[in-house]
């Protein structure tokens, strides 16, 4: 199974009104009950992590790793997702931008690598994916930003694999 796994939203609340609690490394402290459901759910020796999340590119893989690790998240395969952009540039507010958006990036990326739609699966906060066809966006497991990845059950629905153990 290849998981696309934000942070922002997923992990930690993007709740502009709290401040994100930052663990001993610098980095986000991950909220326990999203620890506890990948825990639960995520076979750590053959799931594909590729992290989708706007921090990505922080830090290395092997950096990564580690702070996964130092959350109780010991991902053996684990990726960024890393699109080259084709075409032009897109106007913003701002000037010339190269960003897409979150569903073109892991559309892009599925097309890209020939995966099939029922090897993913896509743990995000950002509705631009409500966009995806059908196929994917059962595929979903899209969370409410101020709470994060706090239900075990929707990452259920879509795995559709016997969990570990049940919260």
């Amino acid at each position: 199974m290849i998981v696309f796994l934000d942070i922002d939203g997923v992990m930690v609340h993007a709740n502009p009104h709290r401040p994100v609690e930052l663990d001993a490394d610098g980095f986000y402290k991950f909220n326990d009950v999203a620890v506890k459901i990948l825990q639960s759910t995520i076979y750590f020796t053959k799931d594909q992590i590729v992290l989708s999340s706007s921090h990505r590119y922080r830090y290395s893989i092997a950096e990564w790793k580690e702070i996964f690790g130092r959350r109780g998240l010991n991902f053996k395969f684990l990726s960024i997702l890393d699109i080259v952009r084709r075409g032009p540039k897109v106007q913003d507010s701002v000037g010339q931008s190269d960003r897409i958006s979150r569903k073109a990036e892991i559309f892009g990326w599925i097309a890209a690598n020939k995966v099939s739609e029922q090897d993913v699966v896509i743990i995000d906060d950002d509705k631009s994916l409500n966009d995806l066809p059908n196929e994917l966006k059962e595929r979903l497991v899209l969370t409410n930003p101020y709470n994060g990845l706090i239900e075990q059950s929707q990452l259920h629905q879509v795995l559709k694999r016997r969990v570990k153990r049940k919260l």
